[in-house]
């Protein structure tokens, strides 16, 4: 948990030591030393997403997450559709979308990747943090203290659920601590 969430009003999202409380699949997903890990060992033809039990509306999220791999995110006031897959605002973790503000199945980009804004504040293959602010029809997006992305949306959506993303492709490992969430 954040440091501080106590005494601000955080909080904790995970419990440290199972996935209760979430949603997903456990041959992908597994809790090692604390800390949400998201891994493939082979090709994934498809994105899979770990979920909260519950919807979540106006709010503060912060998290760390470190990355091995090409792609992930962290899905925010999203829809569960079938087979499991995710649909809304997602905080883009990866290669060439580090930052960027994108709508998972829905509208796509709404804020840019910034290459070189991103490559001077992102921790390569280690801890970065990331805080995502959402009052009612505004996103704020904040990776390692720096704003990334910030959006007024009066078409998206203002409630839903949050989710964690291993993305398609060749084997990867994602990985989340520190996930706390302050209801506003």
């Amino acid at each position: 948990m954040h440091k501080n969430s106590a005494k601000s009003g955080f909080c904790s999202m995970f419990n440290g030591k199972d996935l209760t409380g979430w949603v997903g699949d456990p041959n992908l997903w597994k809790v090692e030393d604390g800390v949400l890990v998201g891994r493939t060992t082979e090709d994934l033809n498809y994105n899979d997403f770990l979920r909260t039990e519950k919807e979540y509306a106006n709010f503060i999220l912060y998290g760390e997450t470190c990355l091995r791999g090409s792609n992930s995110g962290i899905q925010f006031r999203s829809l569960v559709q079938e087979g499991g897959h995710m649909a809304g605002y997602q905080a883009d973790i990866g290669d060439g979308c580090w930052g960027a503000l994108y709508e998972e199945m829905l509208r796509g980009h709404l804020v840019h990747y910034q290459p070189g804004l991103i490559e001077s504040i992102l921790h390569f293959e280690d801890w970065n943090q990331y805080q995502i602010v959402a009052v009612e029809d505004y996103i704020l997006q904040i990776l390692n203290g720096v704003v990334t992305a910030e959006l007024n949306d009066p078409d998206g959506a203002r409630s839903g659920f949050i989710g964690l993303q291993i993305h398609s492709g060749p084997p990867q490992e994602v990985a989340f601590r520190n996930l706390c969430i302050k209801e506003l």
